[in-house]
């Protein structure tokens, strides 16, 4: 029954397995653009870069505006 769910040629389990980790970094990559949306520290045209940035390179510049701008919305 779940070898219906499978891709790729892949097992079910790690089928699931894989879109349980595409789930994760969506809603990562969600709570990235909303917190640059709304931080209020750093200066507009950083916003809409940070924004552009997510729509075209998703994860890496979620993780680098993680570990840059982020922190300063929480000091």
């Amino acid at each position: 029954m779940l070898s219906n769910f499978a891709f790729w040629g892949l097992s079910a389990p790690l089928s699931i397995l894989i879109g349980i980790g595409f789930l994760v970094i969506l809603a990562f990559e969600l709570w990235m653009l909303i917190s640059a949306i709304q931080n209020k520290f750093i200066t507009q045209n950083a916003k809409i870069l940070w924004v552009v940035g997510m729509f075209i390179l998703h994860p890496f510049v979620a993780i680098g505006y993680y570990f840059t701008d982020y922190q300063k919305k929480s000091k």
